[in-house]
């Protein structure tokens, strides 16, 4: 009986999830891109490339070594990493920092027009600090970067699979 119970709750649960509309992050339909061939324009050996590599192939999106052979250019104009100082405390030691993620970057077909305008990513965090645990703050400093990385594909990716084969 109590075995009976657990599974009634459970599919309960179940069916609840999925008629509020629930799915896992990132497998929408509308997230998968309709593209069959992509050359990234992307500095080489930075972790932005090897992330929009990996989640391209996860795509099954073929990433070609000429762009005159693929239907879609994704050239990453610009990227950067601030960290600004956004509170003091009333000895003038800094309590806060404001860290950013920006990429710039434009998707063009095979003839070289544009597909999207370049749009600018701006990704920020707001880090506490304190001296008496400055090692841990820098590990957290950069593994909040590498997070807000990650979130800037994320959002790249979504724009790139707006793009439609008809506009192709």
């Amino acid at each position: 009986m109590n075995r009976f119970i657990r599974y009634v709750t459970l599919g309960i649960l179940i069916m609840l999830l999925t008629a509020c509309g629930f799915q896992l992050r990132g497998w929408s339909p509308e997230s998968r891109l309709t593209i069959e061939s992509i050359y990234l324009d992307v500095p080489i050996g930075t972790p932005l490339e090897r992330d929009l590599r990996t989640i391209i192939r996860a795509n099954n999106t073929k990433l070609t070594e000429d762009a005159k052979s693929a239907l879609v250019t994704l050239r990453v104009l610009s990227q950067a990493q601030e960290k600004k100082v956004l509170t003091l405390n009333a000895q003038g030691k800094v309590r806060e920092f404001s860290l950013t993620y920006r990429v710039i970057f434009e998707v063009t077909d095979a003839k070289n027009n544009k597909l999207l305008q370049p749009p600018e990513i701006a990704l920020q965090s707001i880090l506490p600090y304190s001296e008496e645990q400055a090692l841990a703050k820098e590990q957290e400093e950069r593994m909040t970067f590498e997070d807000l990385r990650r979130d800037a594909v994320a959002q790249i990716m979504r724009q790139l699979a707006r793009v439609k084969l008809e506009q192709l």
